[in-house]
């Protein structure tokens, strides 16, 4: 039975920055439900939306930011989907200018499958980023995905306590995965920066996008609106 008090979705926006001029790059997209009785935006339970939901979401989200430089998050399921391929690549020939638009995905696919529908993302412009390196990635595991994308970020809240220092491991599993990425030409997300530490370490390798809540939590776009 639905829950009636579970309402309906919207995309918030969490700004990915320069580091070194904390101008907005891009923003991340994540998916959000409301929940009448708490009266609040909660993450929801599923997140395998249908590709036209997901298309109107990002349509709003999109109608509410001065940057449109987003990333969105798909579910395996989705992102092995050929009809949410085709959706979201059409939307982005019709609305976005390539490498506008970024599908993170969290569980990483089978190489079968990255080969098979990344064709389709690339020959519309559309980058593909795996999330959490290091952590739910293993390099290991994921190695012989990374030629086939675009963006790797590293999400050291994954490896820590909420407002504790990074361990000398994962610090050391930091700069190894921006090194991989330099040497592969791909881009590089720093996740989960907290404080002045996070940027002094991400300063002292080199490293230039960040994301986290040093620059903002998670917010509804139109409180991006005004950003540069």
């Amino acid at each position: 039975m639905e829950d009636e008090n579970v309402g309906k979705l919207c995309y918030f926006a969490q700004p990915i920055e320069n580091i070194r001029t904390q101008h907005v790059i891009a923003y991340e997209l994540l998916l959000r439900q409301w929940h009448e009785d708490a009266q609040q935006w909660r993450v929801p339970a599923n997140f395998d939306i249908d590709a036209q939901t997901m298309i109107s979401l990002l349509g709003d989200a999109l109608a509410k930011l001065s940057i449109r430089r987003v990333s969105i998050n798909l579910t395996n399921a989705q992102f092995a989907d050929v009809n949410v391929m085709r959706a979201l690549t059409e939307y982005v020939e019709m609305h976005m200018q390539p490498r506008q638009l970024t599908v993170e995905l969290v569980d990483s696919p089978d190489l079968a499958t990255l080969r098979r529908v990344g064709v389709g993302y690339r020959a519309a412009g559309i980058l593909i980023a795996i999330d959490d390196v290091g952590s739910d990635n293993k390099f290991n595991e994921i190695r012989g995905l990374l030629p086939y994308v675009n963006t790797i970020k590293f999400a050291l809240q994954n490896m820590r306590k909420p407002g504790t220092t990074a361990s000398p491991e994962a610090i050391e599993s930091l700069r190894f995965w921006f090194e991989q990425a330099e040497e592969q030409q791909m881009l590089f997300t720093f996740e989960g920066i907290e404080d002045g530490n996070d940027i002094q370490l991400a300063t002292q390798y080199g490293i230039t996008r960040g994301q986290g809540y040093y620059f903002s939590k998670p917010q509804e776009p139109a409180m991006f609106s005004g950003s540069k």
